[in-house]
């Protein structure tokens, strides 16, 4: 009011009034969320704060300005913007020269228009001319009134308001051409912002449409949210997502209510929906919706109830759960006591009353019957009497009124709903029964939610109850076990017993009671002292007897109230059985139980959900048909079409996550069992499964980190002879995972008891016979019959002992599955297979199972099991190719079996034959025996004839042996033996028919595992082993690296999309930003492109992200492990790109900054184009005016205006966001310092060197090129000059550069245009990186380096403060003064609390930086003594002026003194031009290091004395008294050997002179060049002139070497020949001497 007041009177509003204005504007809600622009602070004028007042207000804002947007603007320019503005007297609004002379300026109306046109715009020209006619001139807008008000911003504004900039964040710093129209400043600041990747606000859109159908009131929350979902959708495909708070209002929640929203005020905000219940509730959650989303909301309010028995810890909990909720616990009892003690004695006060008089009546009547006439008063004893006994039966009659405590819990209930800093009521064991929540419920002070604590057993609340109570109750117990003891031992002694003992307890207390009775006496004084002693501890943890009834009786009192409250209990009420829980365990289930209502909703995916996935497949195909037309977008629409179709599927992907979590299993499935969870997919292996998701979905879901996959499960399955065991263990050992053989390990089982592998049943060959038949034939021809009994024998003995290895059941079960292929059981299985699904190191590693699933019976195990592997790899192969592999090994099994047998043959063979022979000799000596017995009986007789008879003899003995012992044949079967190409042809056919039952296998288990989703990798092994391993390496090893990524899904979409969902803030930017996470990933070190603009990149969708990539194959990469790449460091907003590249002509320098500005998207500038771009976009500004002038008389732009135009282009949007690249400029000093004046300072600067014939080489490369596109002047004598004139003011432009800035680079310019390229990358990089760190660190208020800064010798003197140029580190750790001040360059300074420091070294500033508060005050032991008391090193010319003062200790050098032990040999002199003074001494030194040692601790060497004696004073010897030769040796020796080294090592001969003066020449210059008595300026003169000698000496072979052979055309020639001979030619037209000298 009183604002319009002021305003109707038409007086100015008060500077005080409109700051409060503007800061209660900018502390409002809507601006908390939306943000600001601020405009109108600092004012101008001082009246209510001064400036810098103004700008600490700005400073101290709650929302400090984040960006600061300087907009810059000539002040003619700005005059005669100003001057042109008119101003409508009634509306206010101000109309700028352009917009009024274009309505003066209105065209004529065209003679071919329609009258009614031609009507409507006459009345619309005669509105305009009105509104003109109004118009007038403001006076403050005249040109002197203008400038006057812009020079009052000058002096009194623009000071404090750059300070205040220069303060900010140079990257939040955004600077704008004023002369530039306003879209084009819109365009730019929007530019600038989208490049930061500054965040959109959010803004709430209403989703309820005015043309929709209304919901009705009772529609089912499900259908409404389904419904409400694809309304206004940001795009097809994204639908709104449902929100933790359901249906529930969140303004509403947040005070304290719980409402459902409407459904015409449902809310789409970022990417969710909300329901508002009231008009209000939208206003307030569409100006600020902060307070009601963030957390800890949706928390709900806290109205509790927590009943139950006594000492059931509800107490505790009320405590708990109020400080969880920051709520308020109301006991009830406690409130009321106050209360009902005064309603109790009012109670008490009238029943006093009303006794008294009744009473006092009563005894005045029965004195009247009796005759007395006395008054009875209240003090009459009888009235006393009764009074006391009505009170007495008055208090034991107390009642309580129920509705006092609902009066007394409503007050307080209202209290607390007032206060700001509680939010809510726990109620402490209230209402205790039915009569009390009746009350409460008609005061309507129900709580949201009753928790009743229940002790199933009531074992916890009587453990509790005995603690409590524990003396009272033992004591009770003690007293009456005491009492039963005693009257047992009475009846004992009545019964004369001859024994006392105490009968038996009963049972329950037997076990725990002992009786300590005292020796048997009749005297009943001592039978009462017996004492019983309680067991210390109860198995129930109370005694189980008549003592605890009491508190039996309360909790069956609680049980039979809390029946009757739970019977008409109206609000929520939950159960909670404490057990042996704990009490944060019991605020947890509280916890729970009323959050769950916020909890995400979980539910069956059904057809509802199917067909609104086909909604928004068919609403995409729409849109990108529509698109289809856009031909720069057309391609990139259909290529990523399909992709964003894809199902949004659950944390575990199409994985299992009950079986995940349960089993650590990839068990993969499809939708056929599937539920919904917080918008996502998830797929299911079962309905039971999926129930158990239902139930809880958090405990299988990832909370704060993706899940983790187990590691990889391989199965490797093949036919034998597919070389899966070789692929496998290579593979396994690539991977660093175990290779397991299945088969092996059933052969490891069995080999253990049997010491013997168990083959296939078909390859055991039998074609060759039994060896052991051979065998047995062997031993019976060698006819040892003993000893082959013997053998028979240990044979029969080793066979039993053998026998006696009986394998159990399970054993011979496995035998039979290696031999025969039998199934084995689960139980086998379980012991074989489990392990590596269940026990480390297999789960933690991983695993390649080979030879597993072999039948559909393992296959089955598997799923009943839920053993699942990854993946199954498959061996495939030809018959033909196992049939190559394995026939070498069998015939060589086949050809070493028959080779046995023929060794067995042929000693079969010559055993039998040597048996014969043994066998015949022996019977021949037996018949030649009988012979010679026969012949000698019958020589006798018959003597005559014994020759005749003997020779008879030895025949028939002859024929006799033939018989016995014939020629035995060979055994027919050994004859008839297998063949070589026979056993071939067999063992080929038998792997062919093992190939083909192997396969048949192997392809059955491999479909049963298809059919259980598991993938299938075939790998082709009839190639090459190199080949198979290169393709089982390529598809595995991807399993493996991108493991952790496996359960993460990316959906690529285009950059439409991604705008459009960035813009509504569906999606956010990445902390990545506008950079590509894989470039950033392979080239951390080195500085990225910033991508901008995005339409070129490839966007794609990671959670709630959106990155940008710049190809398609980097998207890609992304895809397959995006947790991979996101795990590195985030790149940070960093300045934009600054430099310069200078050069002679040709060195290169348009192609290097030219690769820059297409590599990285900087603005390359030249001086020529900045002026062309001014005159051509900024023709009216003064600027322009001003160049015109001089470009029209034929005059070259000055440097003041080019440096203008080049401010004016460097505020251009690609060179704030993105930067440039100066081509060619500065090139002189002048330029230099006009750019350092305006503040545009490259943060490198490139020099490329290049020598003058290199020059005039590329000078006459490039004239020869043909089709150039215009003339230039490119003669060899312009290059040469240009050449010149650049050297020239380089010699100028090179150390102002160094000194000031040390940005300064020079490189090689003959190195090629790559060299260059990745040298200048290198030293960008190496900046950015620094200043980025720099950034980064001082806004966290940490020390900073400042290398790479440009930071100039003036700023770091003024801002060197406590240490100067002296080490802070030295002088806190060592306390030695080390002085920086002869090293320039800042590599080891840094910058802390605004001020710099320099350290002496790279491990100094490390520590420096990693704690600055140890090292500068107040943290720092030691201070810097003050400037006259440090020491500082003189020159030998100052020590000479100091005269007649004379050098401390007599000239000798105290460190070499001291550090000698003060010894006489220590006593060397020190030289002059190693002198120090400290605190008004001069002291001189032996060395520099010397020197360098007492500037670091000068205390420790200043105070010595010299003894009495020391060594003498040398003195010098004049030159001149040396005699020739030393005088020759001592003065020009060395510089006139190195001269002549120099001239020997040349050789020069320069064109017309002899080699004798030419060598003198040479020698001459040389002198000249290298005396260090000259000062620089002739040294360089003599270099330069000795550079060219050299050169022009070098024309000789050139030309000699060149001009061999025939005459040759031009175009032949070296591109140089005719400049070096021209040059060659001009020496000699000279006189020699002059030439050369």
């Amino acid at each position: 009011m009183e604002l319009l007041n002021i305003l109707s009177e038409g007086r100015s509003v008060p500077e005080d009034m409109v700051i409060q204005l503007i800061l209660a504007r900018l502390n409002s809600a809507d601006v908390e969320h939306y943000g600001y622009v601020l405009s109108c602070l600092p004012f101008m004028s001082e009246e209510f704060l001064k400036i810098h007042e103004q700008l600490e207000l700005i400073k101290s804002l709650k929302l400090t300005p984040d960006f600061i947007i300087n907009i810059k603007c000539a002040d003619k320019d700005l005059v005669h913007r100003l001057s042109g503005l008119k101003l409508h007297p009634e509306t206010g609004q101000l109309y700028n020269r352009g917009q009024w002379m274009r309505v003066e300026e209105f065209n004529k109306k065209r003679e071919d228009k329609d009258e009614e046109v031609e009507k409507e715009e006459e009345e619309e020209k005669e509105l305009q001319k009105d509104i003109i006619g109004q118009m007038v001139w403001t006076p403050e807008n005249l040109d002197g009134n203008a400038f006057a008000r812009i020079n009052m911003y000058k002096d009194t504004v623009l000071r404090p308001l750059e300070d205040y900039i220069s303060g900010h964040n140079p990257v939040f710093l955004v600077e704008l051409d004023g002369n530039n129209p306003p879209e084009e400043l819109h365009s730019s600041v929007m530019s600038r912002l989208g490049s930061m990747s500054i965040k959109h606000v959010s803004i709430p859109v209403l989703l309820h449409q005015a043309d929709d159908e209304e919901s009705p009131e009772e529609i089912d929350t499900e259908d409404l949210l389904r419904s409400m979902s694809s309304s206004r959708a940001v795009a097809p495909g994204f639908r709104w997502r449902r929100s933790r708070w359901g249906r529930t209002c969140p303004v509403a929640l947040r005070e304290g209510q719980i409402i459902s929203g409407k459904p015409e005020l449902c809310v789409g905000f970022q990417d969710k929906m909300y329901f508002l219940s009231s008009q209000e509730a939208y206003q307030k959650f569409v100006r600020n919706p902060r307070p009601y989303l963030l957390p800890p909301m949706p928390r709900p309010p806290c109205r509790v109830s927590i009943i139950g028995p006594p000492k059931a810890g509800k107490s505790t909990l009320c405590k708990l759960l109020a400080q969880h909720y920051n709520a308020s616990v109301l006991d009830v009892e406690v409130l009321v006591q106050p209360l009902l003690a005064k309603v109790e004695q009012e109670r008490l006060d009238k029943v006093e009353e009303e006794t008294k008089q009744i009473a006092m009546e009563k005894i005045r009547i029965k004195m009247e019957q009796d005759g007395e006439q006395n008054s009875v008063t209240g003090d009459h004893p009888e009235v006393q009497a009764m009074v006391q006994s009505a009170l007495e039966e008055a208090r034991h009659m107390r009642t309580s009124p129920v509705s006092l405590y609902a009066e007394v819990l409503e007050k307080r209930v209202k209290e607390i709903e007032e206060a700001e800093t509680v939010f809510g009521w726990v109620l402490d064991n209230f209402p205790k029964d039915l009569s009390q929540m009746n009350a409460i419920q008609q005061a309507g002070l129900l709580p949201d939610i009753l928790f009743c604590l229940r002790d199933s057993d009531g074992n916890q609340v009587l453990k509790r109850l005995y603690e409590t109570n524990k003396n009272s109750v033992d004591n009770a117990v003690r007293k009456r076990l005491q009492d039963e003891q005693s009257m047992k031992e009475k009846q004992a002694l009545n019964q004369k017993e001859p024994e006392s003992e105490v009968e038996d307890e009963p049972a329950q207390l037997q076990t725990y009671l002992e009786t300590v009775v005292e020796e048997t006496t009749a005297d009943p004084a001592v039978t009462e002292k017996k004492a019983v002693e309680l067991p210390d501890h109860w198995d129930m943890g109370y005694p189980d007897s008549s003592e605890m009834n009491d508190y039996k009786l309360q909790l069956q009192q609680f049980v039979s109230e809390w029946g009757q409250m739970q019977y008409a209990l109206t609000v929520v009420h939950s159960v909670l059985d404490i057990g042996d829980k704990s009490a944060e365990d019991l605020l947890q289930e509280m916890v729970l139980q009323m959050e769950k209502p916020f909890e995400h909703v979980c539910w069956e995916l059904s057809a509802m959900d199917l067909d609104m996935e086909a909604e928004d497949i068919e609403a995409e195909l729409e849109r990108a048909e529509e698109n289809s037309s856009d031909n720069d977008t057309a391609e990139e629409e259909n290529e990523q079409g399909d992709s964003t179709f894809k199902r949004l599927l659950g944390d575990t992907h199409h994985f299992c996550p009950v079986a995940l979590k349960n089993h650590n299993v990839l068990w993969p499935c499809t939708d056929e069992i599937a539920a919904k969870y917080r918008e996502k997919t998830f797929y299911f292996s079962s309905i039971e499964a999926r129930d158990s998701f239902l139930q809880n979905p958090v405990q299988f879901v990832a909370q704060t980190e993706p899940l983790k996959p187990p590691a990889l499960r391989i199965f490797l399955l093949g036919t034998r002879g597919s070389g899966k065991t070789a692929n496998g263990e290579w593979l396994a050992r690539q991977l660093g995972i175990f290779h397991i053989q299945f088969r092996e390990q059933l052969q490891t089982l069995i080999v253990a008891k049997t010491n013997k592998r168990v083959p296939y049943t078909g390859e055991l060959d039998s074609s060759l016979g039994s060896p052991e038949d051979l065998e047995a034939l062997i031993e019976e021809a060698r006819g040892e019959v003993e000893e082959e009994t013997k053998e028979l024998e240990e044979d029969s003995s080793n066979m039993s002992e053998k026998e006696e290895v009986v394998l159990t059941d399970e054993e011979e079960a496995i035998k039979a599955y290696l031999s025969d292929g039998d199934p084995l059981t689960p139980q086998i299985l379980d012991m074989v297979i489990a392990p590596y699904w269940k026990q480390e190191p297999y789960i933690s590693t991983g695993f390649i199972l080979e030879g597993f699933p072999h039948n559909p019976d393992e296959v089955q195990y598997m799923l009943g099991k839920q053993l699942f592997p990854d993946v199954v790899v498959t061996m495939a192969v030809d018959v033909t190719d196992v049939q190559r592999r394995l026939f070498p090994t069998f015939l060589e099994s086949w050809q070493e079996r028959r080779d046995h047998r023929d060794a067995q043959l042929g000693v079969l063979r010559d055993l039998r034959k040597k048996n014969r022979e043994e066998n015949i000799a022996k019977r021949r000596a037996e018949l030649t025996k009988a012979e010679n017995t026969k012949l000698r009986n019958h020589g006798e007789e018959e003597g005559d004839e014994d020759d005749e008879a003997a020779s008879n003899g030895e025949d028939r003995i002859e024929d006799m042996l033939e018989e016995e012992f014939p020629l035995e044949e060979e055994n027919e079967d050994f004859e008839n033996e297998e063949t070589k190409e026979e056993a071939s042809e067999r063992l080929e056919a038998e792997i062919a028919h093992r190939y083909v039952a192997d396969e048949n296998s192997v392809v059955t288990v491999t479909e049963l595992l298809g059919e259980l989703n598991i993938p299938t990798v075939s790998i082709s092994a009839s190639r090459k082993l190199s080949v198979v391993r290169h393709q089982l390496l390529r598809k595995i090893q991807p399993l493996l690296t991108n493991r952790e990524s496996l359960f993460q899904s990316c959906q690529p979409i285009s950059y439409s999309m991604a705008h459009q969902l960035l813009l509504s803030s569906y999606k956010l930017h990445s902390a990545f930003g506008c950079w590509d996470p894989i470039n950033h990933y392979k080239d951390r070190d080195s500085f990225q492109p910033l991508q901008w603009p995005l339409k070129t990149t490839y966007p794609l969708i990671f959670h709630q992200y959106i990155y940008f990539f710049v190809s398609k194959e980097n998207r890609n990469t992304f895809m397959l492990n995006p947790l991979k790449y996101l795990r590195q460091p985030k790149p940070t907003p960093s300045l934009p790109v600054k430099l310069a590249v200078v050069g002679p002509p040709k060195s290169g320098k348009t192609t290097v900054a030219q690769m820059f500005a297409e590599k990285y998207g900087l603005a390359r500038l030249s001086i020529g184009s900045v002026v062309r771009m001014v005159l051509s976009k900024h023709e009216h500004t003064d600027l322009a005016v001003q160049m015109k002038k001089f470009l029209s008389q034929g005059s070259a732009v000055p440097d003041e205006l080019a440096v203008q135009c080049l401010e004016v282009v460097l505020m251009c949007s690609v060179s704030t966001t993105q930067g440039y690249v100066l081509d060619g400029f500065p090139k002189t000093l002048k330029q230099s310092e006009l750019i350092a004046s305006r503040g545009i300072i490259p943060m490198l600067l490139f020099e490329l060197e290049l020598d003058t014939m290199e020059v005039l080489r590329r000078g006459l490369l490039d004239k020869m090129k043909p089709n150039k596109p215009h003339l230039t002047h490119d003669s060899s004598e312009i290059l040469h000059f240009r050449n010149s004139c650049y050297k020239q003011e380089m010699e100028h432009v090179r150390p102002h550069f160094q000194e000031q800035y040390q940005n300064w680079i020079p490189l090689d310019g003959m190195k090629s245009k790559w060299w260059l390229w990745n040298r200048i990358t290198k030293e960008v990089s190496i900046s950015m990186k620094h200043v980025s760190n720099y950034l980064w660190r001082t806004r966290s208020g940490q020390a900073a380096s400042i290398d790479r800064l440009c930071i100039t010798p003036e700023e770091l003197q003024c801002r060197l403060k406590e240490f100067a140029h002296y080490c802070p580190v030295c002088l806190a750790l060592c306390c030695h003064l080390v002085d920086c001040s002869e090293t320039a360059a800042l590599t080891h300074a840094a910058e802390f609390r605004g001020n710099y420091f320099k350290m002496c070294g790279e491990d100094h500033l490390e520590l420096f930086l990693t704690t600055p508060d140890h090292f500068v005050a107040p943290g720092c032991a030691h201070t810097l003594p003050q400037p006259h008391l440090l020491p500082k090193k003189i020159t030998e010319s100052q020590v000479k002026n100091r005269f007649p003062q004379q050098v401390e200790m007599r000239g000798f050098c105290p460190v070499t003194y001291l550090d000698g032990k003060q010894r006489y040999e220590a006593l060397v002199r020190g030289k002059m031009e190693y002198a120090v003074e400290f605190r008004e001494r001069i002291y001189i030194f032996e060395t520099r290091q010397k020197q360098d040692k007492f500037l670091r601790i000068p205390e420790a060497y200043c105070n010595q004395k010299l003894p009495k004696k020391v060594p003498p004073l040398c003195e010098p010897v004049p030159l001149t008294s040396l005699p020739t030769l030393g005088y020759l040796e001592q003065g020009v020796a060395v510089s006139v050997i190195k001269a002549l080294t120099a001239v020997g090592c040349l050789k020069p001969k320069y064109p017309f002179l002899s080699i004798q003066r030419s060598s003198l020449v040479y020698v001459a210059f040389y002198l000249k060049a290298f005396n260090n008595k000259s000062v620089e300026y002739t040294r360089k003169k003599y270099k330069k002139k000795l550079a060219l000698f050299e050169e022009d000496c070098a024309l000789i072979p050139y030309l000699s070497s060149t001009m061999r052979g025939n005459c040759r055309p031009p175009e032949e020639r070296p591109i140089d020949f005719e400049f070096k001979l021209n040059r060659f030619l001009a020496l000699g037209d000279s006189p020699a001497a002059n030439s050369a000298l």
